[in-house]
């Protein structure tokens, strides 16, 4: 009898990791798509010679960021938006650096903990959101722009 309920038991937790897989496949799934069409969009109507990294950015609306060498070499950014029907182009020289951004964050903004520096851009404004656990324990957000690191808004998630 002991061996019947361990197999039923291996069995069941089988299928709960089954499922489990499933379900978050299927949550990341649309993000995916996003990444996938935002990808052939830029390879259609920018010249790139390499696409290096590219994040998703969810604010006012949601857009992927591509970090990318293009055929003279230069880094440069590009937002697409979720519409596919434009895109922003910056090179990396034309803003701060995610290092002073970092600089900027752990001197300025004390967190208790950084989490995340990202690009993403509001009303066509591109722009950096920090996202860090404050001294109190809050999820708190900083953003400025990618241009000088002018202050555009900050907030905190309460306890």
């Amino acid at each position: 009898m002991g061996k019947i309920a361990g197999i039923i038991g291996v069995l069941v937790m089988l299928l709960v990791v089954w499922q489990s897989y499933l379900f978050f496949s299927g949550i990341k799934e649309p993000i995916r798509s996003a990444t996938t069409d935002a990808t052939a969009y830029v390879k259609e109507h920018v010249t790139v010679e390499e696409i290096t990294n590219v994040n998703f950015y969810h604010g006012t609306d949601s857009y992927q960021v591509f970090a990318s060498v293009d055929e003279d070499g230069e880094e440069v950014y590009i937002w697409v938006p979720e519409t596919l029907d434009t895109h922003l182009l910056k090179r990396k020289v034309e803003g701060i650096s995610f290092e002073d951004v970092a600089t900027f964050a752990k001197q300025e903004l004390e967190p208790k903990k950084l989490i995340s520096i990202k690009l993403g851009v509001e009303q066509t404004i591109p722009l950096y959101e920090i996202t860090y656990l404050d001294n109190q324990d809050r999820l708190s957000y900083y953003y400025m722009t990618f241009k000088d690191g002018t202050y555009l808004k900050h907030y905190h998630l309460g306890k």
